[in-house]
């Protein structure tokens, strides 16, 4: 009875444990599984937060907009300096960048910056508003006085775009560290969920292991009760053990193919994410030539639709349609497609550049794969063709006439020395410098100066022959390449075809101008034939043919090198001359003529050269002007004429002669009146002298300058009156005390009665006008005579006295003209 009750109680007691094992198993399964998508969603979940910590570009934006800002300050300020390479077209370039930088910042994570904030809003408008205005001051850049209100609307710009940087970096650190905040969270959340599924994993382990002890203690207890049951017991025990160990093989396939989707899934992920976020176009195709994949920028790139370039697409019809949509010219995509073809035959890899003349380019790179399939990158890059094109031009190339500069110039010269194919070939260089284009330049404007070089470079080019080289060295200067045999006579020619060719008059823009061109010539095979002594003998010619009075030409010869080295050995002691006190200065007497005696004496500069001796001013006056020591010469002349001038007797003057570049200097003012003040002369004994030059532009500032100086007492004095560019607006406009009449018509008034009749008229004019004239130059008692009858009131010449020292002319103080004159 026992053993029966026990067989009837062990299978529904086997039977209720079974259903709890089934009802345990099941939960912890759904355990599993819920597990295994919240890691899923955990995994996306961090994948958003990398994200998110790398998204952070707006102080990159930000700083980079200050470094341009400040390079477009630089390059305004290098436009300003003198003798600077920096051109209006560089300035634009820089403010065309900032511009780039400002629509940058108008969208994307920086704009949201920008608006997060009033006083950030306003700097970025600010900054919009001052780009605006700046692209107007550059298009005025040449115009004076732009230059300093560009730099003074751009430099406030510079610490608030600072502070902006500083705080969009404040920001993003702020998200930075929030961000890296929610990794760390997930990071202890997905670790737990890990933890949990081992220990469920481990309880399942241990539930099977359970389950399957019980079923083995149920079947045993049963084979005792039955005997006859043993067999078929074993094979149920046996079927169910490997029901169970297959059961369990199914559920970790699952597990693995669970992981592997995961992973393939995330992996998916990150390469559609790499292949759509690239800057290239790219296309793999397989070895049977149907597309495997493209990224979205080769749609884009080439116009394409999606369902075009699909999978399985053959390559040949995604050509087809890359030609047809005529995003870009036929001729190129067939190009691609022809090189394309030979790499894949070839099975190598290659690189190459596919462009139209004058049109567009892109740039591929094939690799080849195994089995006969490719994959490829597609760049457009003809604003990079462009840009390297331009680049290379302005390298050797000058920016107003578009000629070759000095250094495609000497580039060229060389490769011609070299390449000379016939014995009897020479090669002749040819430097030209326009005669009297700075003072078309100061009259006429710059505006005008240029459109003349622009003139003469197309006459220049139609001077020579197809192979001959013109270019454009600098300023006004010139030069042309001409290899030929029957040399020198072929550059002779050359020479005066160009000669005669730019002497022609130039209507620019409704102005005429006039100039000619001084031509030095050197030959190869005359004194060697390297490029920097060609050009130098070239050069040291075109001195000679200046120095024999311009407009024409001179060919080299041996000792006008000896006479540049004499010249380069004086412009080196002229550098010392002021500070070796070789400088000095002698004075000339100004006769009054109504009352006999010396008004006063202009002051005139020598130089005691300690090995040449007296060096005329004719020679070292220009060479002052060139080398820019005029300011500082001058402004020792002014200040030891007045320290001279107060020893004299009340009411003799002193006259000083202002170049036309200390006229212009700023510092004008501040140093006549040091001058005044250290000497303790009184102004109005001291005379300024001022040629025309110095009147041909700006008449605003030039007005404003004599009334300033007059204002301090002095007077001032029109030199040289009659000769360049004068013109009786001067004296309308201008208000002079005194006109000095040009030496070389008081010379010749006894000889030419058109200079007797233009002396009387200038005389008459200024008496009537109330203007002092002084004639220059009277060195016999006819002109004297002469210069009286016409009604000027005072003379200067060698009939009276010539330039002495300052002990020398102590004889006019005290004495009767008559007495001088007698002795």
């Amino acid at each position: 009875m026992t053993g029966r009750v026990r067989l009837f109680r062990m299978p529904k007691q086997v039977a209720a444990q079974s259903r709890l094992f089934r009802l345990i198993f099941l939960l912890i399964t759904g355990i599993l599984v819920a597990a295994a998508l919240y890691t899923s969603s955990l995994i996306a979940m961090r994948q958003d937060a990398l994200h998110a910590v790398s998204r952070y570009n707006a102080t990159w934006l930000l700083s980079q907009g200050g470094v341009e800002l400040a390079r477009l300050e630089a390059a305004v300020a290098g436009y300003a300096v003198p003798g600077s390479n920096i051109d209006r077209d560089e300035v634009q370039l820089w403010l065309d960048i900032v511009e780039g930088r400002l629509e940058l910042l108008s969208s994307g994570e920086a704009h949201e910056f920008i608006l997060s904030a009033p006083d950030l809003t306003a700097v970025y408008d600010q900054f919009r508003t001052t780009v605006t205005r700046a692209q107007k001051l550059v298009d005025r850049l040449d115009e004076p006085g732009v230059v300093p209100q560009l730099l003074e609307l751009l430099m406030p710009l510079n610490p608030k775009f600072g502070r902006l940087a500083s705080l969009a970096q404040a920001h993003n650190s702020e998200m930075l560290f929030a961000d890296l905040s929610e990794l760390t969270r997930l990071h202890w959340i997905f670790s737990g969920v890990l933890i949990g599924l081992i220990l469920c994993s481990l309880v399942l382990i241990l539930l099977l292991s359970w389950h399957n002890r019980l079923l083995a203690r149920a079947h045993a207890e049963v084979n005792e009760l039955v005997t006859d049951l043993q067999r078929t017991g074993s094979e149920l025990a046996e079927a169910n053990r490997r029901a169970h160990q297959a059961m369990d093989e199914v559920q970790l396939q699952n597990q693995i193919l669970q992981t592997r989707d995961n992973e393939l899934h995330t992996q998916n992920a990150r390469f559609d994410a790499a292949l759509n976020n690239m800057s290239q176009a790219l296309c793999m195709v397989d070895g049977n030539q149907r597309m495997i994949v493209c990224n979205v920028r080769f749609l884009e790139l080439f116009g394409l639709s999606a369902g075009v370039a699909q999978p399985g697409t053959q390559a040949s019809d995604v050509y087809r349609a890359m030609g047809a949509i005529g995003h870009y010219p036929t001729a190129l995509i067939e190009g691609i497609r022809t090189q394309q073809q030979h790499l894949v035959f070839a099975h190598t890899p290659g690189r190459f550049l596919q462009e139209v003349q004058d049109g567009p380019a892109i740039s591929v790179s094939h690799q080849p794969m195994v089995g006969g399939g490719w994959v490829a990158t597609y760049e457009d890059v003809t604003e990079r063709r462009h840009a390297e094109a331009r680049i290379q031009f302005m390298a050797h190339h000058d920016a107003l006439t578009s000629l070759p500069n000095r250094l495609l110039f000497n580039e060229r010269m060389t490769a011609m020395l070299k390449d000379q194919r016939r014995p009897d070939e020479r090669l002749a260089v040819l430097c030209i410098d326009l005669d009297y284009f700075k003072t078309v330049n100061d009259s006429l404007g710059h505006t005008v100066g240029d459109a003349l070089l622009e003139a003469v470079a197309e006459r220049l080019r139609a001077c020579v022959r197809p192979g001959d080289v013109v270019a454009r060295l600098g300023g006004d200067e010139f030069a042309v390449l001409q290899s030929a045999p029957e040399q020198p006579l072929q550059a002779e020619l050359l020479a005066q075809r160009v000669v005669d060719a730019l002497r022609q008059p130039y209507d620019l823009g409704g102005q005429r101008a006039i100039v000619s061109a001084s031509i030095g010539i050197a030959i190869s095979g005359e004194r060697g034939a390297s490029p920097d002594l060609l050009l130098r003998n070239a050069d040291m010619a075109l001195y000679r043919a200046k120095a024999d009075g311009r407009s024409t030409y001179r060919f080299f010869a041996a000792e006008m090198d000896a006479q540049m080295q004499a010249r380069r050995a004086m412009e080196l002691d002229l550098r010392e001359a002021l500070s070796r006190d070789e400088l000095e200065v002698h004075y000339q007497p100004i006769f009054g003529l109504e009352e006999n005696r010396v008004h006063g004496f202009e002051a005139l500069l020598r130089w005691q050269h300690p090995e040449l001796g007296m060096i005329p001013p004719g020679q070292f006056i220009p060479l002052a002007e060139e080398l820019g020591l005029i300011v500082p010469i001058g402004e020792w002349v002014l200040r030891q004429a007045c320290k001279d001038a107060v020893q004299w007797p009340a009411g003799v003057k002193v006259a000083v002669n202002l170049s036309p570049v200390q006229f212009r200097s700023d510092q004008l003012l501040q140093m006549v009146e040091r001058a005044l003040r250290d000497s303790g002369l009184p102004a109005d004994r001291l005379e300024l002298e001022i040629t025309e030059t110095a009147l041909l532009q700006d008449n605003e500032g030039v007005l404003a300058t004599l009334h300033r100086l007059r204002a301090l007492g002095l007077r001032t004095a029109l030199d040289d009156f009659g000769t360049g560019y004068s013109s009786l607006s001067y004296l309308r406009s201008f208000p002079f005390d005194k006109l000095k009449i040009d030496q070389s018509f008081v010379r010749e008034m006894a000889t030419r009665p058109d200079c007797l009749v233009i002396v009387n008229s200038v005389a008459d004019l200024a008496r009537q006008l109330g203007i002092v004239t002084t004639a220059e130059g009277v060195e016999t008692a006819e002109q004297l005579a002469q210069i009286r009858a016409a009604g000027c009131a005072e003379a200067q010449g060698y009939y009276f006295d010539g330039p002495q020292p300052v002990n020398a002319i102590q004889r006019w103080f005290g004495q009767r003209a008559e007495t001088i004159f007698a002795a």
